[in-house]
């Protein structure tokens, strides 16, 4: 499927009207969350399959068309290509800092530089296709095998442990399931049941067993047809929040309470190519620094939500123009906006409604800011254009709330 998957091809960021989030009322522990629609990652990813965030808010992507592991600052620029032997697929991120890549029969263990330093899938620990990765408190990594229909399970050191499931419908067995993530607050693994539509729990501890499952397969609330991702989303304290579940066919993630037996709270996303929407997504992960969740968009790039009233987080930028985190909510009508620009090179804001932008101030030969007054009730689209003297041109817009 993969192969035939197009890329997305802008030139500009499109801030879509659609709305990312519908919300049913929380009658459970967790609340929706409050979710902005930021700006997508459409340069230097080709054909992304699944990503990693670390502490800092970098993320790791696998995409085999690059030949491995794109690694990405928390702005979204690349900062490297780590080759992979073989094309990757699931990656996660050890305490050491190396990155743990299944591609097929094997799990390799690389360095930040890209050496390889380890590799799991042999004799007993084999694998018929390696897909999602995730490693507990303790450093067992757990490897999802779609083809055997089994979680595989080894030591630190790469020892194979044993086998989670076997084939079946039944509580504890999996058909085809590919995404995998620890939740550390319960010590569980988390497993997405492919095609049994469904997310099955399981104790990180002891013998691995069977805790729970959430969902049942269908098309409502709490029903999946292809879940192919799952992530957590904790406090500052540490505290669980929520779960977030991709569903490859339903093109959405649904929000969900995954305390007892889980409860829905919200779906992001919907069917369609305007950013914030989703089209045959293939994995989700939470940027608990800035408060961001990501999803792996299947036409090739990746789609960016802020979570609970989040800055722009990461918005980045180029050598020609770069843009400083700004407030997704105010609670005055007014907002600062910063970043770096080119030496030479000019800066205009403008916006999408009555509000007025300043004329640009430079705080320096390659730093400017700007104030914009007057925002109106809602949202307020603030777009920044850098051109420098050969009339090269460079763009971002953002979306600012304000809530009075």
């Amino acid at each position: 499927m993969l192969t035939r998957l197009r890329k997305l091809i802008t030139s500009a960021v499109i801030l879509s009207t659609v709305p990312a989030l519908s919300l049913t009322t929380a009658v459970y522990g967790a609340t929706a969350p409050v979710v902005t629609v930021l700006k997508p990652v459409t340069e230097n990813v080709s054909s992304p399959l699944r990503l990693v965030f670390d502490g800092q808010g970098n993320y790791y992507v696998t995409d085999p068309r690059r030949g491995g592991v794109s690694t990405f600052n928390s702005s979204g620029q690349l900062t490297g290509v780590l080759k992979t032997p073989a094309p990757p697929q699931g990656i996660a991120l050890n305490d050491r800092g190396n990155l743990l890549v299944s591609q097929g029969d094997s799990v390799i263990i690389l360095d930040q530089s890209g050496t390889e330093v380890g590799r799991l899938g042999s004799g007993a620990g084999q694998f018929g296709k390696a897909d999602g990765i995730a490693i507990d408190a303790a450093g067992y990594v757990y490897v999802v095998d779609t083809l055997d229909s089994k979680v595989k399970v080894f030591t630190a050191a790469g020892q194979f442990v044993q086998a989670i499931g076997s084939q079946g419908t039944g509580l504890g067995q999996f058909s085809q399931p590919t995404g995998i993530a620890y939740e550390k607050s319960a010590n569980q693994i988390a497993v997405a049941d492919t095609q049994n539509g469904r997310v099955q729990f399981f104790d990180a501890s002891g013998n691995h067993d069977f805790v729970k499952s959430i969902g049942s397969f269908g098309i409502k609330p709490l029903e999946f047809k292809s879940p192919v991702g799952i992530t957590f989303d904790y406090d500052a304290a540490g505290g669980l929040n929520r779960m977030y579940v991709v569903d490859t066919y339903q093109n959405t993630v649904q929000v969900i309470d995954p305390s007892g037996a889980g409860g829905f709270l919200a779906t992001i996303g919907s069917d369609g190519l305007a950013n914030g929407q989703l089209m045959i997504p293939l994995d989700v992960a939470f940027d608990r620094l800035n408060r961001r969740l990501a999803v792996v968009n299947g036409y090739g790039y990746l789609t960016m939500y802020g979570i609970d009233g989040t800055v722009n987080a990461g918005v980045g930028g180029s050598s020609l123009l770069g843009l400083d985190p700004v407030p997704a909510r105010v609670a005055k009508p007014y907002v600062t906006i910063s970043g770096t620009v080119g030496s030479r090179a000019r800066v205009v804001v403008t916006t999408n409604t009555t509000a007025a932008a300043a004329s640009v101030v430079y705080t320096s030969a390659t730093t400017w800011k700007c104030s914009v007054s007057g925002l109106v009730a809602g949202n307020n689209v603030l777009t920044v254009i850098a051109t420098d003297s050969t009339g090269n041109v460079a763009k971002h817009a953002v979306s600012v709330t304000y809530a009075p």
